[in-house]
């Protein structure tokens, strides 16, 4: 009797299973006590080994995963609303200095940021000072959307000799922190009607939690919704570089030489004219 040959799975299908399997570990799992799931990070790269996932790949995740997780608590604000870091890591075909320099052409001309600080591997940016919040009010045509973070952190790193791994992070803290407060001043003074118009009749104070959460499920929905927005600014920024292989500096910047300046005719050599004797 012939034997059927071994399926083999490809690297994608390897990691919508994995991820699948994990999900449904983690549904049995949820309520347990953190000691009885918890797996070294030796025994996971001895498992990402044997399914075809090199070492460095594991290190750079479980490296993403800590600093992500370390770099916001989990507060009300975060649970409630959502996080106040958007980050968006892409791996981009091209050398790290050339990438860094076209990210950082886009934010200052395109978004229209403020470099603050600059070091070998990445920059901080930000809108600015009051200015920077009056332009962020005047722009009505969402085109510079990175104006409403409080700032944005470039990190490029170089993977190969032509490739990289481009980190954006976006931190939109000030964003969360009006919403939070306007839907809480709107809530209370919602709620202080319904409590005053409740003295002259019982039935205005059953609205009383309704107009606290009201407003306060409103801005939820409009900070998630501006978060989408960010992040999709974020994502089109990578992708203008990758679209872009051959440009290597931000953009609007000639790369021509000042001897090599096109349609330019030479000046016509100046002579007197002739003495008539």
């Amino acid at each position: 009797m012939p034997e059927h040959p071994e399926k083999r799975l490809k690297p994608a299908e390897v990691e919508m299973i994995l991820r699948r399997a994990a999900e449904l570990n983690a549904r049995r799992w949820e309520g347990a006590s953190q000691e009885a799931t918890s797996v070294s990070p030796e025994v996971l790269v001895q498992v990402a080994a044997a399914a075809g996932i090199p070492e460095q790949d594991v290190r750079r995740a479980m490296w993403d995963l800590s600093s992500e997780k370390t770099a916001e608590p989990h507060s009300f604000a975060w649970k409630f609303y959502g996080p106040a870091r958007l980050r968006v890591v892409r791996e981009v075909e091209r050398p790290a200095d050339r990438t860094r320099e076209h990210v950082e052409g886009l934010l200052r001309l395109e978004q229209g940021l403020k470099l603050r600080r600059k070091t070998e591997i990445g920059s901080l940016w930000d809108p600015g000072d009051e200015l920077g919040m009056v332009r962020r009010t005047l722009d009505f045509s969402g085109d510079r959307t990175l104006l409403k973070t409080r700032s944005v952190e470039v990190r490029v790193e170089a993977v190969e000799e032509e490739r990289c791994a481009a980190n954006l992070t976006a931190d939109v803290a000030n964003q969360r922190s009006e919403y939070l407060s306007l839907g809480g001043i709107l809530g209370v003074t919602l709620a202080v009607l319904f409590v005053l118009a409740g003295m002259q009749n019982g039935l205005f104070l059953l609205g009383v939690l309704p107009a606290l959460a009201a407003p306060a499920f409103g801005f939820m929905l409009a900070y998630r919704r501006a978060t989408v927005e960010i992040r999709r600014s974020l994502d089109d920024l990578l992708d203008a570089v990758e679209q872009d292989p051959a440009r290597e500096g931000p953009p609007g910047y000639d790369h021509r030489l000042p001897d090599n300046i096109r349609g330019l005719k030479p000046i016509p050599r100046f002579t007197s004219p002739p003495r008539d004797e």
